[in-house]
């Protein structure tokens, strides 16, 4: 027996100093070799922190007001934070005297896995000059549920130019009405044929928010904050070995789901639907400055020649004729030699500082074209 306990004494020794150089090492490699891996912040993390919400009648999923969120992933640990609007912003005015912007769109207007400052909305604020106010959110927010946020909340904001981004890849699904109705999320779709649509939801009420969230989430959600072995086996995971070479997961993903460049492919009632939106978000901010943004993902960029695709070809041809400014992502970075390996995460196919550095700087002269053109309050 006491040969027994003097094994396991000398094993838990062995393995608590096994994992403390572990740790040890591991913490130096990202410290002074690998700072593309986010060090542990050690603190306790609880994965069920209400920070996307069910939270409004009008558009479904929203920021809860002054709630927190730490995103935890392999490339990038981040600290969302909202404000008693529920924007993931500042604090902001609903009145100003000064000429002003609003930003909407999906998780890549609100900054997904970026630093505040690292932000398309944030850039061009330093930039300017002048308030950006960001009004993007994640939950699968497609171009109806940005028309009825602009509708029933952008507006109360003072501001005179208003900026939306399209991610044609997934804002086609996000207004699908037939996909929402096999969802339990609630959110608005429109039903029957263009221009005759009716405004529906995919459920009858709100749903319970506060729900638990499984213990095993939080402890590893918290260890992620707290090992840098464990971080370094997940940065690692990120990739895949493809001959010699290591590739993004997110790449993986694209290749083995191949999905097409919806830039060109969608059918006519898709692009009824999203050109429907487009007027009313048009219509509603008719005594504002509108200026609207594609942004392509892996398959538009493999897709694309430098010829206009059909996508762009029909939103620059409505904003000819609503008035509205149309720029192309695609286009503008085509022109600028970059992809979405220099744009990306490698963790996660969302814009990394650099993505939202490059749209900035494509962004930024037309904005301030667009304020300067609005008189002096």
């Amino acid at each position: 027996m006491k040969k027994i306990l003097s094994f396991l004494k000398q094993l838990a020794i062995f393995l608590f100093i096994t994992i403390v150089l572990l740790e040890i090492s591991s913490y130096a490699y990202i410290r002074f070799i690998n700072p593309h891996i986010p060090l542990p912040t050690y603190s306790i993390v609880n994965a069920g922190s209400k920070f996307w919400v069910y939270i409004n009648e009008h558009f479904g999923v929203w920021h809860a007001p002054n709630s927190e969120y730490l995103h935890n992933k392999s490339c990038f640990v981040v600290k969302y934070t909202a404000n008693s609007h529920g924007m993931r912003d500042q604090e902001r005015s609903m009145t100003s005297n000064d000429t002003r912007v609003a930003i909407l769109g999906d998780s890549f207007v609100e900054g997904w896995g970026n630093e505040s400052e690292d932000r398309l909305s944030d850039r061009l604020e330093a930039t300017l000059g002048k308030e950006v106010l960001n009004f993007g959110t994640s939950g699968g927010f497609g171009t109806i549920q940005e028309w009825q946020l602009y509708k029933h909340m952008v507006r109360e904001f003072d501001h005179d130019v208003v900026i939306l981004g399209i991610l044609p890849h997934n804002d086609f699904k996000d207004n699908d009405y037939e996909i929402g109705l096999k969802k339990a999320s609630y959110r608005p779709y429109l039903d029957g044929t263009y221009p005759d649509y009716d405004l529906v939801y995919s459920a009858k009420e709100l749903p319970n928010i506060n729900k638990k969230t499984p213990f095993l989430k939080s402890f590893d959600f918290t260890l992620r904050e707290w090992s840098s072995f464990y971080r370094i086996m997940r940065y690692l995971g990120s990739y895949r070995l493809e001959g010699l070479t290591l590739v993004p997961r997110w790449q993986e993903e694209f290749d083995r789901e191949k999905p097409e460049s919806r830039y060109y492919n969608f059918t006519n009632e898709e692009w009824n639907i999203m050109r429907y939106s487009l007027e009313q978000i048009a219509e509603e901010a008719r005594d504002k400055k509108l200026i609207v943004f594609t942004i392509p993902v892996l398959p538009d960029f493999e897709m694309y020649t430098g010829q206009e695709p059909p996508l762009s070809k029909k939103i620059r041809e409505l904003s000819e004729e609503k008035g509205f400014t149309y720029v192309d992502m695609l286009k503008e970075f085509h022109e600028q030699k970059l992809n979405a390996h220099d744009v990306f995460f490698v963790c996660d196919n969302h814009w990394n500082p650099f993505g939202n550095e490059a749209a900035a700087s494509v962004l930024a002269p037309i904005v301030d074209r667009a304020l300067r053109s609005k008189p002096s309050q």
